[in-house]
């Protein structure tokens, strides 16, 4: 079983200090997709997919659905846990927030509905659910192409130049 995702995950960087490279450890912000469903009287929607740095999920899912008037405050919500079905991957495991609502019929939500939607973001914010990422069928890149040292060292002074 995988562990579940932290705020931060360790990474190796290059850093080229007095001409030369060195390599070192370092500390990245985590971002994982979260999906908020919610749940009352048997009813189930998917609110929102969202881009976070993981750990306060519950607080998150809690504060967003106050400052978008869904709920009138915490005694709205019954219980908040995560989503837990054999079929999920492990690392989708922490990705699903379900928050159950203490009313017996879901709020309306067609208030939070845009036409439109612009943004210079990933695309992963405002998704219908995560499955929809899951269909799209995206790989990684390939390695891009590799770039001289000395290439990268006078990028700073052609900088400045401009």
């Amino acid at each position: 079983m995988l562990p579940r995702p932290g705020s931060k995950t360790r990474s190796q960087l290059w850093r080229v200090s007095d001409g030369n490279w060195l390599q070192r450890d370092d500390l990245l912000a985590t971002e994982e997709p979260m999906e908020i469903r919610l749940l009352a009287g048997g009813e189930r929607k998917t609110l929102s997919v969202t881009m976070r740095t993981p750990g306060s999920d519950f607080e998150l899912a809690a504060g967003l659905l106050y400052s978008e008037g869904i709920i009138p405050d915490r005694h709205a919500i019954a219980r908040i846990s995560y989503f837990r079905e054999p079929y999920l991957t492990e690392a989708s495991r922490y990705n699903i927030v379900h928050v159950e609502l203490v009313s017996n019929k879901l709020p309306e939500l067609q208030s939070l509905e845009r036409s439109s939607f612009t943004s210079s973001a990933c695309g992963v914010c405002g998704k219908a659910g995560l499955e929809s990422l899951e269909r799209r069928d995206l790989r990684p890149l390939p390695p891009g192409p590799e770039i001289a040292q000395e290439v990268i060292l006078a990028l700073a002074a052609k900088l400045r130049a401009q």
